[in-house]
Order: structure tokens, then sequence, then C-alpha cells
């Protein structure tokens, strides 16, 4: 009995930990969701309800949800869409985040966008869950939106 219970006590001391998640890890869990046009997991991160919006070029707000976006991404073959974020920053206090997140978009290969998301979390038993997201585009050239922005954001803060 002694060798079973030895190897009962090491499997119970390999299994993975229940790790609280960051808002950043569950950001990029979106994003990952949407390449993999698996529309269900992007619901399992964001909560029920929650808004997703865009800022226009004109300034007004188109509103939509999470649910109409999953939808969407459920359509899309795996890779077809491939948003990458960069530069991004995120800040928290407590059980409340926000995450900025610059973005270069492709779709199907193409260039397709480019601009700023920026998504609001909250923490519950260690899980970090969107509860509203917003972009907006960029209206100049995507191809060096990220050079560009990194150019003109660094060494800037407050």
């Amino acid at each position: 009995m002694r060798p079973i219970g030895l190897a009962l006590a090491m499997t119970v001391f390999t299994l993975p930990a229940h790790a609280e998640t960051s808002p950043l890890e569950t950001v990029k869990a979106l994003f990952d969701a949407m390449r993999a046009g698996d529309g269900a997991a992007v619901m399992r991160l964001v909560s029920k309800d929650a808004p997703l919006a865009r800022v226009q070029a004109d300034g007004t707000v188109r509103p939509s949800t999470f649910e109409a976006w999953a939808a969407w991404v459920d359509q899309q073959a795996p890779g077809d869409a491939d948003e990458q974020i960069f530069d991004v920053e995120v800040r928290q206090f407590g059980d409340l985040a926000s995450v900025w997140a610059p973005f270069v978009l492709t779709y199907k290969g193409e260039l397709a966008g480019c601009g700023v998301n920026q998504f609001t979390l909250a923490r519950s038993d260690a899980k970090w869950t969107i509860i509203h997201g917003i972009d907006t585009q960029h209206d100049g050239d995507c191809a060096t939106f990220r050079e560009n922005y990194a150019a003109e954001h660094a060494g800037k803060s407050d």
C-alpha cells in the first residue's frame, strides 16, 4: 500500500492549483477565442449582457453586445480574424480593472483595421470577467499604426 500512497500523494501535489487570472490574461483569452472562431469561449469571458460599443469617426457611439460579436466569431474559421494587441496598459484597484489595448486586425490574411480597445473588468472568485468593451478605429494608415502609436506614446504617462 505504501507505493500506492506515495504515487497518490505525488499526483495530488502535481495537479495544477486553481490560479487567479489577471485582467490581461482574460483579454488575451478573448482574442485567442476570436482567432479560434469560438464564440462560446468569448462568452465565458464576459458577463451576461455586457455592452460592447464603437466610437465612430464622427464621435458618435454605436452600441452593440458581446453576444452579437460572439455570433460573428462563431462564423469565422480558425485563423480568419486575428486581432493582435500591443503596448497594453492595465490599471487595477481591488476588484476593478481597465485594459487599454491598441490593436492591429488582419482578416483572412489581409490588414483590415487598427485602433484602440478599452475593456472594463470585474473580479469575482479569483476570476476576471469583462463587463464592458469599447473600441475606436484609427483613421490613418494601419500598416504603420503600431510603430507610430509606440513612437507617439513612448515615455508618456499620466
